[in-house]
């Protein structure tokens, strides 16, 4: 285990985000011989929440990404001041298969480094009118979530944040289904599915999928995107 504090260049923050920049450090952890990627992102999600809850009274603690697979950059800035102040984006050793960016400005939430997007997962555009009822529910079948891949799966309890943004309590379960062992296509369709139950168009087959699928999560309604390391994925 290594780590280090990011470069960056302070000059290029407005006054506010200054005032509240945190330290940003990046860790690196060593994978055990013959560990498959999604075992160790399994591990590191497992890890990750540990930390969290142990930390939780520290509100200037923020984990941005713990990940084999995605890392996330953050900032209180212009989109056009991303790059200028990570310079790991200016770097041209940096390569990546796969980018996604969102500019968004909080309009419900006062602005603050965490809730800076994209999140672990997600880049979410707009509001979740659901998103009490989303939480109540996720709350509510915490002792469902179970599978063999993470046995101690309940040491990440509670799967899903109530204190911060909607878009960041619907990464939260993204991350949730992710981790479980399910496909991002799917999760997009369980999370945000179409208005089916009224196209007399659509395949049986599909409709039934919708149906079942309802009977196990309620719409987290919004236009997104999403990215894992395979696939990128967006939703309207």
């Amino acid at each position: 285990m290594g780590w280090r504090d990011v470069p960056t260049n302070e000059g290029v923050l407005g006054e506010i985000a200054l005032s509240s920049l945190p330290r940003i450090e990046q860790i690196f952890v060593n994978a055990p011989a013959g560990w498959r990627p999604r075992d160790m992102e399994r591990r590191l999600f497992i890890a990750r929440r540990r930390i969290e809850k142990r930390l939780e009274a520290d509100k200037d603690f923020y984990v941005c990404s713990l990940s084999n697979l995605v890392n996330i950059y953050k900032g209180l800035c212009m989109p056009a001041d991303l790059p200028r102040f990570y310079l790991d984006l200016a770097d041209l050793r940096l390569e990546s298969a796969i980018c996604l960016f969102h500019q968004r400005f909080s309009t419900n939430t006062v602005p603050r480094w965490p809730l800076a997007q994209p999140f672990r997962y997600l880049a979410h555009n707009g509001e979740i009118n659901t998103i009490t009822g989303n939480r109540q529910w996720a709350r509510a079948r915490t002792y469902k979530f179970q599978t063999p891949l993470i046995p101690d799966l309940h040491d990440a309890a509670p799967f899903v944040n109530e204190t911060g943004s909607d878009s960041s309590s619907m990464d939260n379960m993204l991350e949730l289904l992710l981790a479980g062992g399910m496909d991002i296509i799917r999760a997009m369709r369980l999370l945000v599915p179409p208005a089916w139950q009224n196209n007399p168009d659509m395949d049986p087959e599909l409709r039934a999928f919708f149906d079942f699928n309802s009977m196990h999560m309620e719409p987290w309604d919004g236009p997104a995107g999403i990215v894992d390391v395979r696939w990128p994925f967006r939703r309207l």
